[in-house]
């Protein structure tokens, strides 16, 4: 899952970073996954998400909120809370949460003339 398009800072993102270990039903945790980001995606201030795992099971998922409170709101949801508990018995080896404020964002992308271009919000 990636988020294509900048966002208007301020907002807050959730950097999660965890380690499945190999014995993990993949499609127990694939089906909790998205059930999860189908809940965030109807919370209010949920922005959007880029999410990636490699072969060896490391992956990143940082979601992004409006306001602090949005990201305080979703983390209290009772099926989010049993995702998490789901996910320490059955899924991680390890995991790690930051939340950081952004306050400025730009990218990088290549035109179709080959060139690329800066933008900004």
């Amino acid at each position: 899952m990636v988020s294509t398009q900048l966002l208007e800072p301020p907002y807050y993102a959730v950097i999660f970073t965890s380690l499945l270990p190999m014995q993990a039903d993949a499609k127990e945790y694939g089906e909790t996954s998205s059930e999860i980001f189908g809940l965030a995606q109807g919370q209010p201030g949920f922005l959007g998400i880029d999410s990636v795992r490699d072969a060896g099971g490391q992956g990143v998922t940082i979601s992004y909120w409006r306001t602090l409170d949005d990201v305080t709101d979703f983390r209290k949801i009772a099926t989010h809370r049993h995702a998490q508990q789901r996910g320490r018995e059955a899924f991680y080896e390890r995991y790690e949460v930051r939340v950081a404020k952004v306050e400025k964002e730009y990218a990088w992308r290549r035109k179709e003339d080959g060139r690329g271009e800066y933008l900004k919000t």
